[in-house]
């Protein structure tokens, strides 16, 4: 089957159906392409596009969609620069074509734009922050602004008293005063969050001196608690997001803990969630995906002070 006939233009093929649609030596050709462009030059294939005439073609660029070159890809081949690859002399055709392309000026195209993006977005940045804090003055004009938007989110866990319970448990004088508090830290830490992930998706917030849960009516609305206290919506999921409240691709991982925590019953059953839970924190630290590590969400400190925090925990076991 043709590329354009099994990729039309509402069928947008993944890398590996790109991969697997080549024959198996062309394949070994696109990726000593791709291992070329992103070691020579520093541009990657994240810009794929629909063209009426080629199917779905690819854009070798950095960000701000810098672009060196296209590919298109034939039924036994792909294209670039004029070139058609089919064999290893066509590739180094293709090769001194992308050389010639990059040193004629595409470092000084890149920089000219991103220059001018990022004075772009500094203007941009600017004029938001003077906008929003006109709201903010115009918002607070007859309210108590030292009641306004005073968020409390539940404290993190200490790393020196993680481990200082992983050190008495090693020793067989497991502190369960201590592993009570660690427990109830994540615990409420891991219950906030999830109430509030879960208000914020329907568009509420609850507040965080008597509890009482209000439907926002738009995004900077001032909303007035009975109990004294003001909030916006904005301003309030700025601050869950600052205080790194648990959620994301680990939201499983914290509602697991926050269900199972108070079923546990013996000081073992206890300890053993915790050190589950210091598991998940400890592969997503080393693991390097994209995103804020999930230790982030649970423990005080710095990433890096987490992570080698984590790897004596994991050594000392």
């Amino acid at each position: 089957m043709k590329w354009t006939e099994k990729f039309p233009k509402n069928v947008k093929p993944a890398y590996e159906e790109l991969i697997d649609f080549l024959p198996e030596r062309i394949r070994e050709l696109f990726f000593l392409f791709d291992n070329e462009m992103a070691s020579c030059y520093k541009v990657y294939n994240n810009c794929p596009r629909f063209d009426k005439t080629f199917g779905w073609t690819y854009g070798y660029c950095r960000n701000y969609r810098v672009e060196l070159l296209s590919v298109t890809i034939g039924d036994d081949s792909f294209n670039a620069l004029g070139v058609t690859v089919k064999d290893e002399e066509s590739f180094n055709v293709l090769l001194e074509k992308c050389k010639t392309k990059y040193e004629d000026g595409y470092e000084e195209r890149y920089a000219l734009l991103t220059a001018a993006k990022k004075a772009n977005q500094i203007n941009r940045t600017k004029s938001r922050l003077a906008r929003e804090k006109k709201e903010l003055t115009e918002l607070t004009e007859n309210i108590d602004s030292s009641k306004f938007n005073k968020c409390k989110w539940a404290e993190k866990v200490s790393r020196n008293k993680l481990v200082r319970l992983y050190q008495d448990e090693a020793k067989g004088l497991l502190d369960e005063h201590l592993l009570n508090e660690i427990g109830y830290t994540f615990y409420a830490r891991c219950k906030q969050a999830r109430d509030t992930r879960e208000g914020l998706d329907r568009g509420e917030i609850i507040c965080h001196y008597c509890g009482a849960v209000h439907k926002a009516v738009s995004y900077t609305a001032l909303i007035a608690c009975p109990c004294g206290y003001y909030y916006t919506y904005r301003e309030y999921r700025r601050s869950c997001n600052a205080n790194n409240v648990p959620g994301g691709r680990a939201t499983e991982i914290f509602n697991a803990f926050t269900d199972n925590w108070l079923l546990c019953k013996s000081a073992s059953e206890k300890m053993l969630l915790i050190d589950g839970l210091v598991h998940e924190c400890h592969v997503s630290a080393m693991t390097g995906e994209k995103g804020r590590s999930v230790c982030m969400n649970l423990m005080e400190g710095t990433l890096s002070q987490i992570k080698d925090m984590l790897e004596m925990l994991a050594g000392s076991k």
